[in-house]
């Protein structure tokens, strides 16, 4: 594979670009799709250099691009201090990192720090992760009726 870091990502053609690769390196695999869906959604990382350069790799050997998260390394930097961030933002990456990466997350932690926005994305992912469609519950009870 003849991969390399992602470029720095600062217009909006650059990230839905990148967001493309992401989603199509996560096809297929639904839980990392939901991960790798939420952390594009958020809005969040992606405009950020420091995690793009570092934890992104872009697979470009094949016809259309694909892009792969490094789950574990930036958790690690998240962990460490390298990833200065504020506490939605933290909640986020962890929680995309446990549905991509198979990481632990604290959920108490991770839920109480998320805006509404936020959560409400993050409760997507997780009904997209377990293939349940979005939305009320009244959505989950008919899935489930049918």
């Amino acid at each position: 594979m003849a991969a390399h870091p992602a470029e720095p990502v600062g217009d909006y053609w650059e990230r839905h670009e990148l967001a493309c690769a992401l989603t199509l390196g996560a096809t297929g695999r639904p839980c990392v799709q939901a991960g790798v869906e939420l952390l594009i959604d958020t809005d969040l990382w992606l405009h950020r250099p420091d995690f793009v350069d570092e934890y992104i790799t872009i697979d470009a050997s094949v016809a259309t691009a694909l892009a792969f998260v490094d789950w574990d390394k930036a958790i690690a930097a998240l962990q460490e201090g390298r990833l200065p961030c504020s506490g939605g933002e933290r909640a986020v990456l962890r929680i995309a990192a446990s549905m991509s990466g198979g990481i632990l997350v604290d959920l108490r932690d991770a839920l109480t720090s998320l805006d509404g926005v936020n959560l409400a994305l993050a409760a997507t992912a997780i009904g997209n992760a377990a293939r349940h469609p979005a939305g009320s519950a009244g959505a989950w009870k008919e899935a489930e009726d049918t």
